[in-house]
């Protein structure tokens, strides 16, 4: 079983990072997008409101975990017959979705502390704000969150879009560790 990533492959950390981080974005993303349907009422709405803080807060340090791995590990090397323009975008879009997700958890406590609120998590007490209501803060984190929510979603279906449109090799890096590949990479 690899542990850390190599030159040519994922190890099982950073598979197991990857998907249940794509899960845990995938589903606070599709409840935040039900929280700003205009078909709710205010009940539903504070009801969904706490759902989507309670996973986050219980997602949030599996996110931090895999932001600081992929940041301090780096990327195992592209496939060496992918375009040199092809290998700079996975790259790019990879970086793009860090950023994205490192807004997210920044803006999304900060939002709820700067409206005067305590995150809730579940039925636990939860996590008082550490600020005083701040409108101006408040306004900011939010329009920070709706954009990087956006933003989020087109990285992901970029990032989709292109493992499919990569040889087999590229999605098999992120379900399987291959035990050595003889295939030259590059960075």
């Amino acid at each position: 079983m690899q542990l850390k990533d190599s030159p040519t492959s994922y190890s099982w950390i950073s598979i197991a990072l990857h998907w249940a981080g794509a899960i845990a974005i995938v589903m606070l993303w599709f409840i935040g997008n039900s929280m700003s349907s205009e078909n709710i009422g205010e009940l539903e709405y504070a009801s969904l409101v706490h759902i989507h803080t309670s996973v986050a807060t219980a997602v949030y340090c599996l996110l931090i975990i895999r932001i600081v791995h992929r940041v301090t590990m780096g990327f195992p090397n592209t496939p060496s017959d992918i375009p040199r323009i092809r290998r700079i975008l996975t790259r790019l879009v990879q970086g793009f979705l860090l950023i994205g997700m490192t807004a997210m958890l920044i803006s999304g406590p900060l939002m709820v502390w700067a409206n005067g609120d305590v995150i809730g998590v579940f039925n636990w007490n939860g996590f008082p704000s550490p600020i005083p209501p701040n409108a101006a803060l408040y306004e900011l984190m939010l329009k920070i969150h709706q954009i990087s929510r956006w933003a989020l979603l087109a990285g992901v279906l970029v990032h989709v879009f292109g493992v499919f449109m990569s040889s087999s090799e590229t999605l098999n890096r992120m379900l399987i560790t291959p035990p050595s590949s003889k295939k030259t990479h590059a960075a």
